[in-house]
């Protein structure tokens, strides 16, 4: 069973994340990197990641996506379904993803 104390920290770097993508809208999105917070399950994550907007957005379009830094994948919430050398891109599965789609904060 998923701890919902990882599903918790998912979702609140994702807010933060969504916070900062609002802020930064004066950035036009092929403008340099921007650094968003690591959105994996572990607690004690405050790493980085780079990417641009238009990297963000497009990670963002499915509310089941989330980006990541290498190594803090974890096999058993979901899948990469990209990567390059700054991030990956999780795709969670089965109810991680149904929470993921419950919590979207751009669901309004």
């Amino acid at each position: 069973m998923r701890d919902v104390s990882q599903a918790k920290n998912e979702e609140l770097f994702r807010n933060v994340n969504e916070r900062i993508e609002t802020l930064s809208q004066t950035v036009a999105q092929d403008d340099p990197m921007m650094e968003y917070l690591c959105e994996c399950d572990s607690a004690g994550c405050y790493e980085r990641v780079r990417a641009t907007r238009g990297e963000y957005e497009s990670v963002r379009a499915d509310p089941t996506h989330f980006i990541v830094l290498a190594g803090h994948q974890d096999p058993d919430l979901g899948r990469v379904i990209f990567s390059n050398d700054r991030f990956l891109v999780v795709e969670k599965q089965g109810a991680p993803a149904r929470d993921a789609v419950e919590t979207d904060p751009r669901d309004t």
